[in-house]
């Protein structure tokens, strides 16, 4: 041991400190640390994203869709033609325009104007004349005209069928019952599933996320109860033969703390909403409470994802009831097997009725989605058949005595669509993702360059000699020191340097053979012609 001290003290008096300071190794070695470490945290880690998504909110919605080009009627009209033929309707691209008057084309890109009702009768006659139409008229609208235009739509034909064209998918419009005088509409994304159309960023945040994959291994659903475990395992657990995630048990004053563990998964729970304060019951006792907004703050600290599922009888799983069941939330094992947050939320409303999300900005970057049924009065309820009623009582009694638990609706707090991307796309978490491809680009190229990287290395910090050690063991600590700062540190910190000035190299190299060819060509025939003298 006294000679590894005694090599490695050497070791530091010669290398890291000199006469005049630091060294330019450990110097550049603080640098690359202190970068990495200042970025760690979550609110700083993704500045860049958000400057450019802001740059790009300030440009207006056409900078942010040009894109897909479906804002205009062009990039619609060329939707139609990827579309199946079906001879029992006719389908044509609208698009309003901001003179207050529609255009029409069809599958062959002739265009049709109609600025009054009179022009709006003939569009179909002049776009599509040797066409016996006696069945449905759907209309493929641009997003323009349904976000930025939406009071023209009630201008268009109203036997019409009505689609938004996005991102080169279409979706169903229809009418919006929670708003009077049809000036609001419904994206149909899946059968029992819509979108309340809003502000257009809110929109592309709602799709995305209900495309969004789901993970399984990233979800976790916690049963909240007094007195049960006070912290979360980092990964969720699984039964053995079927594989089933198993529900946490976690001491309800202890959540927010807890979710640090569990840094961007998904929480799942069970609960009503009302204001501030989010009810459950527990397997024993009467109702209890906490404040929404302080699990919501913990959350966003965390960089959880925050899924509430809103119940009635806010009854928490996993327990036992009278009957001496598992309690369990109706629909929720389905859902968990479905393969995007659509499906989740389409399986977890068991076909009973249709759902419609709404998406709202949330705090810190992130944004909240409600979901509820799409008619929630007494007249919805009254314009339903008789027995369709008396089913919905009939099953709703049954499962509440069993103890299952039944979803009314969801309210989510996720994280928008930049920082989840940004989470995606890191290898290691908490450091910022260009850090990270930074980083590897600087390895790769410097280990392409390395005959630059080793000269410039070996300037800054010269070969080990075995003379100045007193010992071998402290001999090879310096060089394996010496060999791994080199690799992990100066490699790619100077490797994009050494990468561009070889590709720099060699095409001034390329440039200057080409420039010089000719005079080459000329001297060897010369000297085929002039004999050399000796």
């Amino acid at each position: 041991m006294d000679h590894l001290r005694n090599g490695i003290g050497n070791f530091k008096r010669r290398r890291l400190w000199s006469r005049r300071g630091w060294s330019p190794t450990l110097a550049s070695v603080a640098v690359v640390m202190l970068c990495v470490l200042g970025l760690d945290a979550p609110a700083e880690a993704n500045w860049l994203t958000k400057i450019l998504r802001e740059a790009g909110e300030a440009g207006g919605g056409a900078a942010r869709h040009t894109g897909h080009g479906f804002d205009n009627l062009s990039g619609v009209a060329r939707h139609l033609k990827v579309l199946p033929h079906d001879p029992k309707s006719l389908a044509l691209a609208a698009h309003a325009t901001p003179e207050g008057h529609w255009k029409f084309t069809n599958r062959n890109g002739d265009v049709f104007t109609a600025a009054n009702p009179n022009e709006m009768a003939r569009v179909v006659k002049s776009l599509a004349p040797e066409h016996a139409f006696d069945g449905n008229l759907k209309l493929y609208l641009s997003e323009d005209s349904v976000f930025a235009r939406s009071e023209m739509i009630k201008d268009l034909p109203a036997s019409s069928e009505l689609y938004m064209v996005v991102s080169g998918r279409s979706y169903r419009l229809r009418a919006d019952p929670a708003k009077a005088g049809g000036r609001g509409y419904l994206a149909e994304v899946k059968p029992n599933l819509s979108i309340r159309l809003g502000k257009r960023r809110l929109f592309d945040e709602a799709l995305w996320h209900l495309k969004r994959p789901l993970s399984k291994s990233g979800i976790r659903v916690v049963s909240l109860e007094p007195g049960a475990a006070q912290t979360l395992s980092s990964v969720p657990r699984f039964e053995t033969q079927s594989k089933a995630a198993l529900i946490d048990r976690i001491d309800p004053w202890k959540l927010p703390a807890a979710l640090s563990s569990i840094r961007g998964q998904t929480l799942v729970v069970t609960g009503r909403l009302e204001g501030e304060f989010f009810h459950f019951r527990p397997a024993s006792g009467g109702e209890r409470s906490l404040l929404i907004g302080d699990l919501k703050k913990a959350a966003t600290e965390a960089d959880v994802n925050l899924v509430v599922l809103e119940a009635s009888d806010p009854l928490q799983p996993g327990g036992r009831n009278w009957f001496w069941q598992k309690v369990e939330v109706k629909g929720l094992d389905a859902a968990l097997k479905r393969a995007d947050f659509a499906d989740f939320l389409d399986a977890l409303g068991a076909h009973r009725q249709a759902m419609v999300v709404e998406a709202r900005e949330g705090l810190s970057g992130r944004v909240s989605f409600n979901v509820k049924p799409v008619n929630t009065g007494v007249s919805a309820v009254l314009e339903q058949p008789m027995t369709d009623m008396l089913m919905s009582w009939t099953e709703q009694t049954f499962l509440e005595a069993l103890g299952n638990v039944i979803a009314s609706g969801l309210h989510a707090d996720l994280r928008d669509k930049a920082r989840q991307q940004e989470l995606d796309r890191r290898i290691v978490p908490g450091i910022p993702s260009v850090l990270q491809f930074l980083y590897i680009a600087g390895l790769v190229l410097g280990i392409a360059g390395h005959a630059y990287v080793s000269q410039w290395w070996a300037w800054l910090w010269p070969k080990e000699e075995r003379a100045e050690y007193s010992s071998a063991l402290g001999y090879y600590a310096a060089r394996t020191v010496r060999v791994v700062v080199m690799v992990l540190m100066f490699t790619p910190l100077v490797g994009i340097p050494a990468g561009l000035w070889i590709g720099l190299t060699s095409l001034f190299g390329q440039v200057w053979f080409i420039m010089t060819l000719p005079f080459r060509a000329v001297q060897w025939v010369w000297r085929q012609i002039v004999p050399v003298r000796v």
